[in-house]
């Protein structure tokens, strides 16, 4: 009974390795990704080719799963790979900002931060990690004034209000602080920091 049931498990992981050999490398490393198996997702596109067509998204994949696995390091070389193949890859641009933030390199993310902005204006993303950086940087005049484009651009977006009343409230601007985290809770009712500023005596 016992060699029956080894002989049986053997045979059920021949098959899901061989099933896993033929499966496509992309789904099978979102597979992997959904599971929480990043290593395993970021091996599963290793077969892809540095130069084929999908070389470019296999940097900009590996970039994601690397900042995933807090990897930042790993991951700012990907996503630069990635600007290197397409040097208006939004994509790429916007990706690196996230392991950039993540070690709060503010000033090379807010430069990536900008540089989208140059390909693409107003990009809610672009003009969102601009709002951070500037923030890890203490700079509240130019955090309000790419929170301002924010709310502009994005007039439905609580968070875009959320940066604007912070940097009203650090620049000691309390009446602008206020009516900004009143537009906040406007769009999302009940936003604990905009009733926590609001409420302070």
């Amino acid at each position: 009974m016992k060699s029956t049931l080894t002989a049986l498990f053997a045979a059920l992981a021949l098959f899901s390795a061989s099933a896993n050999a033929q499966q496509d490398p992309w789904q099978l490393s979102y597979q992997f990704e959904t599971a929480g198996k990043y290593a395993d997702a970021i091996s599963a596109i290793d077969s892809v080719s540095a130069n084929s067509a999908d070389a470019e998204l296999k940097s900009l994949r590996r970039g994601w799963l690397f900042y995933l696995q807090g990897n930042y390091n790993d991951s700012i070389r990907e996503y630069r790979l990635a600007s290197e193949r397409n040097s208006r890859s939004i994509d790429a641009r916007l990706g690196v900002t996230l392991p950039l933030l993540a070690q709060k390199r503010w000033r090379e993310a807010e430069q990536n931060a900008r540089a989208t902005l140059e390909l693409s204006p107003n990009n809610y993303t672009g003009l969102l990690r601009l709002a951070i950086a500037l923030e890890g940087q203490r700079d509240w005049a130019a955090m309000e004034k790419a929170a301002t484009a924010l709310v502009t651009s994005y007039p439905s977006d609580a968070s875009a209000y959320v940066y604007l009343a912070r940097a009203h409230a650090w620049m000691n601007n309390r009446a602008e602080a206020v009516t900004a985290y009143r537009a906040a809770l406007s769009r999302y009712p009940g936003h604990l920091e905009a009733l926590a500023y609001i409420e302070q005596k």
